[in-house]
């Protein structure tokens, strides 16, 4: 007949389960079965405690419930976390992501093009109808430092341009200004 084990945790431990439980020491966590530590990783290092978790989970020593409940975790995150412990082990939490996707709608092709119209002095929304592109996407790339907007052109500043007058001189040109009066 086997023997029942109390729960028996040092004082500050968090119990997981009747057995298991975590205590937080300065920067790192602590997992433990009964008294014995039995893992440790840095407060920060979640992909440590990604696998743990999901190693506690899929050798049965813990239920899902009760995971989620001791560090307030959606079941959802951790099913998923399960998945990739099962299909690959404890390095799927460890081993590099494959990079960035590739741009679907900006290509360089497609980059160069709406540059090139930039550089002319047509606008984004010019642009976008005119390549059958969604505004947005142009817009975020100006914001992001993917495609540059040229600088407006800045009048002289006291001067108000009227219509049918030269760029640069103002609203009575440069010759036939009239003083400031104080």
């Amino acid at each position: 007949m086997p023997q029942m084990q109390l729960p028996i945790f040092y004082e500050g431990v968090n119990p997981i389960t009747n057995d298991v439980g975590y205590e937080r020491r300065e920067k790192t966590v602590v997992y433990y079965c009964g008294t014995m530590p039995v893992f440790s990783h840095a407060v920060d290092d979640l992909d440590s405690f990604r696998m743990i978790v999901s190693q506690l989970y899929v050798n049965g020593t813990v239920r899902q419930a009760n995971l989620t409940r001791a560090f307030q975790i959606k079941a959802l995150a951790l099913k998923r976390w399960v998945k990739r412990y099962r299909a690959d082990g404890a390095r799927a939490f460890f081993q590099s992501r494959p990079g960035g996707r590739k741009p679907k709608v900006l290509t360089a092709e497609v980059r160069e093009r709406v540059q090139s119209r930039l550089d002319q002095g047509q606008t984004l929304s010019e642009i976008s109808a005119e390549l059958a592109l969604n505004y947005d996407v142009l817009r975020k790339a100006v914001g992001d430092g993917r495609l540059k907007k040229p600088l407006k052109k800045r009048q002289q500043p006291g001067f108000r341009a009227e219509p049918g007058a030269q760029p640069g001189r103002g609203a009575l040109g440069a010759d036939d200004q009239k003083p400031t009066q104080r």
